[in-house]
């Protein structure tokens, strides 16, 4: 995931810009496609919060684990409100990256549709505790 993000920055839900290579080395990424506007989305978002938010507190620092919010949302003001409302303390692109190209239409990530938890591996290193998906019903 690094390979893909490298070089981006990515933002916190109250603004503030990382690098997203420092903030996603080593960890397990999963890259979150959603938009306020979508109920499933909206339903879904606070499960994953929960999710994420027990298994970060459960980790040894740092957490192996990192979600990164893609919004489909009409307005960078809709999706800071949304990442305010419902989020972890997750990361996002932010509005105006490239990288969202027309929302959730990336056909490098083979996103069709909203509410899609994509995860991937981003370096051997990174290991989640046995069945971390459970909660999920995954």
């Amino acid at each position: 995931m690094v390979d893909i993000l490298g070089g981006r920055h990515l933002v916190t839900r109250k603004g503030a810009a990382v690098e997203a290579e420092a903030a996603l080395q080593n960890k397990v990424v999963a890259l979150y496609f959603a938009a306020a506007r979508c109920g499933p989305s909206r339903d879904f978002t606070q499960l994953l919060c929960d999710f994420y938010t027990a298994l970060v507190a459960e980790a040894r620092r740092p957490a192996p684990f990192e979600v990164v919010f893609v919004s489909a949302d009409d307005s960078s003001q809709e999706m800071l409100n949304f990442m305010r409302e419902l989020h972890g303390t997750w990361l996002a692109l932010p509005f105006h990256d490239p990288y969202r190209q027309n929302g959730v239409c990336c056909p490098d990530w083979n996103v069709e549709a909203l509410t899609r938890l994509t995860a991937a591996l981003t370096c051997a290193q990174a290991s989640l505790p046995p069945q971390p998906f459970e909660w999920l019903g995954l």
